[in-house]
């Protein structure tokens, strides 16, 4: 009996939460770190992610999805790689507001959300479209370099969601009917002729998270 060549699979990752998350702020590209319960889950997931056998961790340069990496990169006895085009959508001038605020300021905001329109976060920011595009990219990159093994990416909300979405050729319209990433979440792709999305947005029961924010979509 042949044996099938090993698959090349990603393992997308959401960073723990953060004080900026719970309160339901928008981080963009803040460096924000870790809490007390991001540290926790990110302990938990790290655990739970050593029988997947990755190969590498690669991760956003934000220090709330290094800290993440870290720690499953600990657990599992392997590299972490840095690269920046992970980083969450740039939400220019809306960085440290909450979506109450921003909708405040900006009267299509909430429409605009709920109707799944993308739009431009702040005059300095991205679109969903340009952030998805970028780490995109980056899946494209990594799943290249290194056919037929297994390799976690460490990312954000918005950015992995969407930048799935185009990854696996769904277009941006598909992102918006997938439910935000929880944090410390997974999700996995795996290449076998095509990529298939095997399983979206698990969670280690009881890891004392909360659902994902308006600002993370």
């Amino acid at each position: 009996v042949m044996q099938d060549a090993p698959r090349t699979k990603l393992v997308l990752v959401r960073h723990g939460q953060t004080d900026s998350n719970a309160a339901g702020r928008f981080q963009g590209q803040q460096d924000v770190p870790l809490n007390r319960i991001g540290r926790s889950q990110a302990a938990t997931l790290a655990e739970r992610l050593v029988r997947l056998k990755a190969a590498r961790v690669v991760t956003s340069d934000l220090l709330r999805a290094s800290a993440t990496a870290e720690a499953i990169a600990t657990a599992s006895g392997i590299g972490v790689e840095v690269d920046a085009g992970l980083r969450e959508i740039h939400v220019g001038s809306w960085e440290g507001r909450t979506a109450v605020e921003v909708a405040a300021e900006n009267p299509w905001f909430e429409d605009a959300l709920h109707t799944g329109r993308d739009f431009r976060r702040s005059e300095t920011g991205e679109t969903a479209e340009e952030a998805g595009e970028r780490v995109a990219g980056v899946l494209a990159r990594v799943a290249s370099a290194h056919p037929g093994e297994t390799t976690v990416v460490v990312g954000h909300g918005l950015a992995l969601r969407v930048g799935l979405s185009l990854f696996l050729g769904l277009g941006l319209d598909a992102s918006f009917s997938l439910s935000g990433l929880w944090n410390c979440s997974w999700t996995i792709l795996e290449h076998n002729q095509r990529w298939r999305l095997l399983s979206y947005n698990n969670v280690v029961v009881n890891h004392g998270g909360q659902p994902p924010s308006a600002s993370s979509r």
